[in-house]
């Protein structure tokens, strides 16, 4: 069935109480029998719901305007009296009809007739209400469909934003170190190349992604801290403690490495004899734990920009995937500082098979 038809089917539908108390009131008011105000109710009934159908369209046509204005409401004035003059008309022709003779004299000059317009008007009323109030609520929902959409959408603009200024902030830093290995260490710059290019391939890979699977950022990290343990040498120490599960989970791109990096450069770039780095990642509660700590001068440490950028960055970015579902603290103190995110669970991938690691590099 065609939509349009639906909704008359649904008017029709609407007016099956209105019919019934018509019914009751025919019955009850005058001497007649129920046959007769059965039928003579489906006339004075039918003839309101098809022209009420020509009342929801006119209603369509003229929507309720948004600030009060005298000829919206003038015009509606003069339709009820069309709609009503009209109704009372289609009751006489359906009546005549009906019983063969002409009732028209007889309808017009009848004491209920006052009673029969003042109804007619209020069954105008009911139909251009109802019309209306459905109209109000369409366009309150697509307006909500509007707002959505735009949060969506200015959602995915910031993230590309933070994303397309992340990819250069690692490039350049990759660099620096390749600029740097390739004056004091020229053995290691194939190999150094090779694994650039693996993580150029991860970092510019299907920039639409908003997560990926855990084993692939971690391997991301893992290369990250390999080439800062090159610039560093036994300045940087890092240990890893995986959950097993961890890699059954999704997880933000550059999140981990994020954290690996604030680390990096605000807890062993500072200090001459360096530091260590711990990594680890547990699965409770049906979310994934990622924290990175350091020993680095933790209290009373003052954060610099890239520091801001990158902490803010990421918490924007979990907010915008997860919600009030993902969290992002940091502790500072006198052992150090500690940045943890939770998220909820995103997907269940393979991955290796693995024991719990705590490996040292």
């Amino acid at each position: 069935m065609p939509t349009q038809w639906k909704s008359y089917a649904a008017v029709l539908v609407r007016c099956l109480p209105f019919f019934a108390l018509w019914v009751l009131v025919a019955k009850t008011s005058a001497a007649i029998s129920f046959r007769e105000a059965f039928v003579s109710s489906s006339i004075s009934v039918g003839a309101a719901a098809c022209l009420g159908i020509g009342v929801w369209h006119l209603c369509d046509r003229m929507p309720w305007p948004l600030r009060a204005k005298i000829s919206f409401y003038a015009i509606q004035g003069i339709l009820s009296v069309i709609f009503t003059v009209s109704w009372n008309l289609l009751i006489c022709a359906l009546e005549s009809i009906r019983g063969c003779t002409n009732v028209f004299p007889l309808y017009w000059t009848s004491r209920a007739l006052g009673w029969q317009l003042l109804i007619g008007i209020f069954i105008y009323g009911v139909f251009a209400g109802v019309s209306y109030s459905v109209q109000t609520r369409n366009r309150l929902h697509e307006k909500e469909l509007l707002a959505i959409r735009a949060e969506a959408l200015a959602g995915a603009a910031r993230m590309d934003a933070i994303r397309s200024r992340l990819n250069p902030h690692f490039l350049f830093n990759a660099l620096h170190t390749l600029s740097a290995l390739a004056k004091f260490k020229p053995n290691v710059v194939e190999q150094a190349f090779e694994r650039l290019g693996d993580m150029l391939r991860y970092a510019l890979k299907d920039d639409k992604r908003h997560v990926v699977e855990f084993s692939e950022e971690y391997d991301f990290t893992r290369q990250y801290l390999w080439f800062e343990q090159l610039r560093y040498e036994d300045r940087l120490r890092v240990e890893y403690q995986i959950d097993p599960e961890s890699f059954n989970c999704d997880i933000p791109p550059f999140s981990m490495q994020t954290l690996a990096e604030n680390a990096v450069q605000h807890a062993i770039s500072v200090r001459p004899e360096g530091g260590c780095i711990w990594i680890t990642s547990t699965c409770r509660d049906g979310g994934l734990v990622v924290t990175v700590r350091d020993d680095g001068p933790g209290e009373g440490f003052a954060e610099g920009k890239s520091h801001q950028f990158g902490l803010s960055s990421l918490r924007e970015r979990l907010s915008n995937l997860f919600g009030s579902a993902a969290t992002l603290t940091t502790t500072s103190g006198p052992d150090g500082f500690e940045a943890s995110f939770e998220i909820p669970e995103h997907g269940e991938h393979e991955g290796p098979s693995v024991g719990s690691e705590r490996t040292h590099e």
